[in-house]
């Protein structure tokens, strides 16, 4: 990212503040429905393996990388010609940078052991009717890719790792999934009046993460 893009994505429109203001809410409330939803899945620990919790860390990291790959592929393709949506994207971008870091940081000094090189693991799968479709189309791509990130931190959380290092790790990053995901619903749903995700029939959020609908993976 060159320095006048990342002056830009500083750059704080009113109707930029709004769409983040909402988001944050949004996003705060369901990360604390995940807490009041399950709690005996959420307290319920495994024996400790710290070898499988580095597997799933280092899948994270792949997943991050992957994340801010797609966003500077999208900006760099012009998929979002409102500053408005281009400058919250390219914070989110920002944000799962930092969340990599934090990963590679916890592989390096928690467990001893070496993160994922992610130097080579391109974009998610682009579907054609992104690459080619409305800023909507494209909006809702994003939409799933974040809720794809806040379902795997989510299971991380509830039943998969099993050290209360790399649970506090996942924990610190969902809820920051979780607002990405309330920004780009509140876009579609309130801001462009367009659908959601296949399957997410409400205009809020459900009241527990586990009920809402996970999409299928994009395609290329």
């Amino acid at each position: 990212m060159n320095e006048t893009t990342e002056t830009s994505a500083r750059i704080i429109s009113p109707q930029r503040r709004k769409l983040i203001h909402f988001g944050m809410i949004a996003g705060a409330m369901g990360a604390v429905s995940v807490v009041a939803g399950s709690p005996s899945k959420v307290l319920a620990r495994q024996t400790r393996n710290p070898k499988a919790d580095i597997e799933l860390i280092n899948g994270a990291i792949a997943l991050e990388q992957r994340a801010v790959n797609t966003y500077q592929a999208a900006a760099k393709n012009n998929l979002l010609p409102t500053k408005a949506y281009l400058d919250v994207a390219l914070e989110f971008a920002s944000d799962h940078t930092h969340h990599r870091d934090l990963l590679k940081k916890a592989v390096i000094e928690v467990f001893q052991a070496k993160p994922a090189d992610v130097s080579n693991v391109g974009t998610f799968p682009i579907p054609q009717k992104v690459l080619h479709g409305s800023e909507a189309d494209v909006l809702r791509y994003a939409l799933t890719l974040e809720m794809l990130a806040s379902k795997a931190y989510f299971n991380y959380i509830r039943d998969q790792l099993t050290t209360t290092e790399a649970v506090n790790i996942a924990a610190n990053i969902m809820p920051v999934e979780n607002q990405h995901v309330a920004v780009y619903r509140t876009v579609l749903l309130v801001v462009l009046n367009d659908r959601g995700l296949s399957g997410d029939t409400q205009l809020v959020p459900y009241p527990f993460f586990s009920q809402q609908p996970t999409p299928p993976v994009p395609v290329a």
